[in-house]
C-alpha cells in the first residue's frame, strides 16, 4: 500500500510559515512566545528561527522591554521580527483611468513608483508595454539581484477585465494569456489578481487587536461600485472574483431603476453615474446658482470640490442630494458592519478630503451611531500608490506562503 503524507520540504515550509505569520500579527516576538502561541517546543522554533535568521529572512532586534509589573529572573528575552529589506516586490495596479506600477520591501515601503494616465483609446498592448518598461527600468534602477525580487503581482479592476482579454475559465478568473504576454519582456515570476481584493490586502492592518483579528470590508468607487472583504486576515474567497456583486444591494426600497438589478440598488442609486445624474436633476442657474457658477455653467465640471463648496456656501438643493447619497451609503455601511462583522469599513478612491469626510461622519453618526461611523476610515492608498495591491499578492504568495523560501 502507498503511503503517502507531508514531506519534510512541506513540514518545513509550513513551519516557517507560521512563524511568519505569528511575526506579522504580533510584531517582534521572543522565541519563547512563539512557541507558546504556535504549541511547539521552543527548541524547534530555535532550530527553525536561528535559520531563517542565517538566510537574512528574520533579524534580532534586541531584548525585550522590562515589564516592571512581572520582573523576570534570568536572561531577558530576545526579540526577533521579519527582516524587511530581505526582498522586494513590483506591484503594478490597471484601474479605468491610471496604471500605477512600484517597488516595496516587504513593509510595503516604496523605492520607486511610476505611472501612465489612460483613456478608453488606450490600447491592451499600450498597458502592457507600459508595466513591461516600467518594471524592467526599476529593476534595473534599483540594482537588486534577481533573487532579491520576488516577482511582480498585477491587480486589474473588474471594468477593465474585457480590455485585457482576461475572462471567467470554469468559475475561476482567467489571466494566462495576460500573463503570457507580460511574460514575453520580463523575466520575473508574475501573478495576477482582481484589484479590488488585492488592494484590500493591502490596506489591511495584519496586527491583531488585544489578541483579535478584526473584519474589514474594502468598498471601491470607480465605474462600478466593488466590495472585498478581509476575513481574519485572509481575503474572503466569495470576493476574490466577485467583488461587483455589491451593486445589487438595495439601499432605497422602492428607489431607481436599473436594468438588471432590483429597485434601488447600488447600481441604481450609489455608483458613480448614479450620483452625477442625481446632480444633473437639480442643476441649472435658476434651481442652483452657486453650483452653476462653480461649474462655469457646465454640468460635466460637477465634482466633489465644486458639490461641497456649494454645500458649504448654503444652497440647499445640493445638500439635500448629498445629504440623501449620505443617508444610502449609511444604510449601506451599517448592513456591511453587521453582516460581515467588519469593525473596519475602508472607503478608496471616494476623493474626499479632510473636511468632507468630516461632514460625511457628522451625518453618519446623527443617522446611525458614532460607533458604525467610527469604522469608516479612507483608503492609504491614493491613486499613485495603487500598485501596492500587486505588491501585497506577490508578497503574500512568494514570501509568507513560502515561509520566506526561495526556490531553487
Amino acid at each position: 500500500m502507498e503511503k503517502r503524507g507531508i514531506s519534510k520540504l512541506d513540514l518545513k515550509r509550513r513551519n516557517r510559515m507560521q512563524i511568519l505569520r505569528v511575526i506579522r500579527e504580533s510584531g517582534p516576538i521572543s522565541r519563547v512566545d512563539v512557541a507558546s502561541a504556535l504549541e511547539i517546543t521552543r527548541a524547534a522554533v530555535t532550530i527553525i528561527t536561528n535559520e531563517m535568521i542565517e538566510e537574512g529572512v528574520l533579524v534580532e532586534i534586541g531584548e525585550a522591554p522590562i515589564n516592571t509589573e512581572k520582573l523576570q529572573k534570568g536572561r531577558r528575552k530576545i526579540l526577533i521580527d521579519i527582516n524587511v529589506n530581505s526582498r522586494f516586490a513590483l506591484g503594478a495596479t490597471v484601474d479605468e483611468k491610471e496604471v500605477s506600477i512600484g517597488l516595496t520591501n516587504l513593509n510595503s515601503e516604496v523605492l520607486d513608483k511610476s505611472s501612465m494616465v489612460i483613456d478608453e483609446r488606450t490600447t491592451s498592448k499600450d498597458i502592457i508595454n507600459y508595466i513591461i518598461k516600467a518594471s524592467n527600468t526599476m529593476i534595473e534602477n534599483s540594482a537588486l539581484t534577481k533573487d532579491k525580487i520576488l516577482g511582480l503581482g498585477v491587480g486589474v479592476v473588474p471594468s477593465m477585465w474585457g480590455k485585457l482579454k482576461i475572462f471567467y475559465k470554469d468559475g475561476v478568473l482567467d489571466f494566462t494569456n495576460f500573463i503570457e504576454k507580460l511574460s514575453g519582456g520580463l523575466d520575473v515570476d508574475i501573478h495576477c489578481g482582481n484589484a479590488i481584493g488585492l488592494m484590500a490586502l493591502a490596506s489591511n492592518d495584519f496586527r491583531t487587536q488585544n489578541g483579535y483579528q478584526t473584519n474589514t470590508a474594502f468598498l471601491h468607487n470607480g465605474n462600478q461600485v466593488n466590495l472585498a472583504i478581509v476575513n481574519k486576515n485572509e481575503l474572503s474567497n466569495d470576493y476574490i472574483s466577485y467583488t461587483s456583486m455589491i451593486e445589487k444591494y438595495i439601499v432605497a426600497p422602492n428607489g431607481r431603476s436599473y436594468e438588471g438589478y432590483p429597485n434601488g440598488s447600488v447600481k441604481a442609486e450609489l455608483s458613480r453615474s448614479a450620483m452625477l445624474s442625481a446632480f444633473y436633476e437639480i442643476y441649472s442657474k435658476d434651481k442652483t446658482p452657486v453650483l452653476f457658477e462653480l461649474t462655469e455653467g457646465d454640468k460635466n465640471k460637477i465634482n466633489t470640490d465644486n458639490v461641497f463648496m456649494a454645500l458649504m456656501r448654503g444652497e440647499e438643493p445640493v445638500k439635500a442630494v448629498v445629504d440623501d447619497l449620505i443617508a444610502k451609503y449609511t444604510v449601506l455601511i451599517n448592513n456591511l458592519s453587521i453582516s460581515h462583522f467588519a469593525k473596519k469599513i475602508v472607503l478608496h478612491n471616494y476623493k474626499l478630503n479632510e473636511k468632507q469626510f468630516d461632514y460625511v461622519k457628522r451625518e453618519m453618526i446623527r443617522l446611525v451611531s458614532e460607533d458604525i461611523a467610527d469604522r469608516v476610515v479612507l483608503s492609504k492608498l491614493d491613486g499613485k500608490n495603487n500598485f501596492l495591491g500587486g505588491c501585497a499578492l506577490i508578497i503574500q504568495d512568494n514570501f509568507y506562503t513560502k515561509g520566506g523560501m526561495q526556490e531553487k
